[in-house]
């Protein structure tokens, strides 16, 4: 997504975490009101190769990268948003 990437998202969802892990079944990306650690795994990463980044609270999409799930054990950020695109 290029420097107009909040644009290009066409969906919004909260991702809730309070159970099990986020995996639409597509790629997303994601932002957060609360900052915080968040654990995930770009699209093409298996589980194995997930990432935990500490991200800080956004009102909007700004970090480009696409990715399929958000694990719920490692993830310390709140106010998780996914959002797709086009």
């Amino acid at each position: 997504m290029g420097a107009n990437a909040k644009e290009n998202i066409v969906k919004v969802v909260v991702v809730d975490l309070t159970t099990e892990d986020y995996e639409p079944g597509g790629g997303f990306f994601f932002r957060a009101t609360g900052g915080g650690a968040i654990k995930y795994c770009p699209a093409s990463n298996t589980d194995a190769q997930a990432i935990t980044k500490t991200i800080e609270a956004s009102a909007e999409f700004k970090d480009p990268e696409y990715c399929r799930k958000i694990f719920k054990v490692g993830t310390t950020a709140t106010g998780i948003y996914a959002g797709f695109g086009v």
